[in-house]
This record gives C-alpha cells, structure tokens and sequence, in this order.
C-alpha cells in the first residue's frame, strides 16, 4: 500500500466530488440552510426569555446613609435585632438586621434590610434594598437589592445558556457528513460512477483524503458563516444584562475553530469507512449516526457541572479528538480494500 500524498490527486477527487454535490444542489441546500436557520433562531428562542426578565447591572450602589454606632465582630448570634453596626466575622441566624455594615459574615435564615454586604455568604434569607459586594446569595430573595463584584443569576443563567449555544456548531460538522459521507460509496455505486472512481491511479490515503476534503470544506463553511447571526444576535440580546458583548470569547473560539473541526473529520472518516462496507445509504446513515454521542456527552457532562468549560479543557478534548482521528485514518486506511469493494457489489 502506497502511503505518499500526492496533493494533485487529491485536489483531482477533491475536484470531482464538488462536481457531484453541485448536481444535487437542491439536496444540499436542504442541508446547509437548516444550520443557517438554526443559527438565527436558536439565540432568540434560548436568550430572549431570560434577557427579558433579567436586570441589567448597576453602575452606583444605592445610597443607604448607614449611621454604624458601634461595632460587633467574631461573635455568634441568634434570634437577635441589630440596628447601627458594623458586623464583622460573625456567624447570625434567624437575625433581623437593619441599617448594618455586613463584612465576612456567615448569615442564614435572616431578614435584612438597608445594608451593605461585603464578602459575606447569605443563605435561605430576605435581603432587601441593600448592596451586595462579592458576597454568596443561595436559596434567598434579594428585592430592590444590588450585586455588585458578583454575577447576579440573571448573568449565570445567560452565561450557561450562551455556552450551551456552542454545542449546535460542533454538532453542525459531526451531523452533516453523515448524510453527505453516506453516499460517498454507496451513490456512486448506485451512479454507475465507483468503478471508474476506483480503478483510477491512486493510493488509498490519497482516495480517503480527497473525500474527506471535499465533505469537510463546504460543511465548515456553513458552520463558520452560521456563527456569524448567532453571534450577532446573541451579543445584542446580552449585552444589556452583560454590559459587555460575550462573543466571540476563547472558549468559543477553541469549540468552533478546532474542536468542530476535529468532530468534522471524525464523523467523515467513518461515515466514509461505513460507506465503503454496507451497500445500502439509509444504513449508512443509521450506523454513521453514532459519531454524534461523544460531541454531546460531553457537553452535557460540562453544562452539567462535573466539568468546567473553559479553554484548558476545550484543548484537552480537542487533543483526545485529534488523536481519535488520526487512529481512524490509520485504521481506514488499513481497512480500506477496494478490489474488495468491487468484487462484493458486482
């Protein structure tokens, strides 16, 4: 088996698949205007209800004229009324607490009012029209409140579903190929057009990367130009709650510039190795379907919680794909028998 790479062969297959495509054009653009369409439409369905909503983040913190009289610091109260401190270090449950510095306090199960709270964790508790610096609010109501040096829920929640947008641009490049890849063989075998295909002067490497190619560079083009609403849309539903525009940011960056590429040339190596051993498309479609389980396991795992989408990690699986990918060339390539091709569907 010749293992060179000859790239004026491949741009010739490359050339000659795009050939193909273009006389199914209707069927393509079927496929290729779903993403377009999604993309726009996507944003306004996840964003919009949680924008509308949300309160957008104060510039100046409310203007409370506390009056501290005196001062109670590492000390555990319960069941008390404080008026005119400044507490510090304190552990306080089922406390009322009115016109108060709040600094490092542990709080739950209290009513607030007219503080300012710094660096605190309040938990199953009413604070109303107060500051709230960089604290921790959990399982609380906090009407007519500010947060201020903290992400409010409202900025979380845009945030998640924001990230969760990023999962559709890998999903994009691993479910398109399924449907183009899947006639790789199989349509041209129905064509009458394999045969030619096959007994041409190449190397099985040069045959398998000139398909993969030709599937690969119009389905990141729809992915790249689908970005571009998506990001649009997003970044002026969120800017408002945000005060900033989130896209494009490095996370998403890594997700749709090399970890869907990478999916991309996953889902049509074995789509075409599927192709090249069953001799009926809608198999080819049902059994290539599969590829698309670890793209979406593994954003369900990170929306979940068990693993942090950031950057850092972003990389490390696109490591694991790129590994897989050249693991499946190799076995492709080793698998790939076209005589037997041939011979089993005379």
């Amino acid at each position: 088996m010749r293992w060179t790479l000859r790239w004026e062969k491949v741009d010739t297959i490359v050339r000659k698949e795009m050939a193909e495509f273009r006389k199914n054009r209707y069927i393509l653009i079927s496929l290729f205007a779903m993403p377009l369409l999604m993309s726009t439409i996507l944003p306004l369905v996840y964003l919009v209800p949680i924008a509308t909503f949300a309160t957008p983040p104060a510039e100046q913190p409310l203007d409370l004229r506390i009056q501290v009289e005196g001062l109670l610091a590492d000390q555990q109260l319960v069941n008390v009324s404080i008026q005119n401190y400044r507490i510090q270090n304190a552990d306080l449950q089922n406390c009322a607490i009115t016109n108060c510095e709040i600094v490092d306090c542990s709080l739950r199960s209290c009513v607030i009012k007219d503080c300012n709270i710094t660096g605190s964790q309040v938990q199953s508790s009413i604070v109303g029209h107060s500051n709230i610096w960089t604290s921790s609010v959990v399982d609380s109501l906090t009407p007519g409140s500010l947060f201020l040096g903290v992400e409010s829920e409202s900025e979380m929640y845009l945030k998640l579903f924001v990230n969760s947008l990023l999962m559709f641009f890998v999903l994009i490049p691993t479910v398109i190929p399924t449907v183009i890849a899947s006639y790789s063989f199989v349509g041209e075998k129905l064509s009458k057009s394999l045969e030619p295909l096959l007994a041409t002067p190449t190397s099985d490497l040069e045959l398998l990367v000139g398909k993969t190619l030709a599937i690969l560079l119009p389905t990141m083009a729809v992915t790249w130009l689908s970005l571009i609403p998506t990001v649009i849309i997003t970044n002026l539903v969120t800017e408002p709650i945000l005060g900033y525009y989130i896209l494009p940011n490095d996370i998403w960056l890594a997700g749709v510039f090399i970890v869907a590429p990478l999916f991309g040339i996953l889902s049509v190596l074995i789509n075409v190795i599927i192709s090249s051993k069953v001799t009926d498309v809608r198999s080819s479609q049902q059994i290539g379907g599969v590829i698309v389980l670890p793209a979406i396991a593994f954003f369900i795992i990170a929306l979940a919680g068990l693993v942090i989408l950031s950057v850092v990690n972003m990389l490390l699986f696109a490591a694991m794909i790129f590994a897989l990918d050249v693991l499946v060339l190799y076995l492709a390539i080793k698998a790939f028998r076209r005589e037997e091709i041939l011979v089993r569907w005379r």
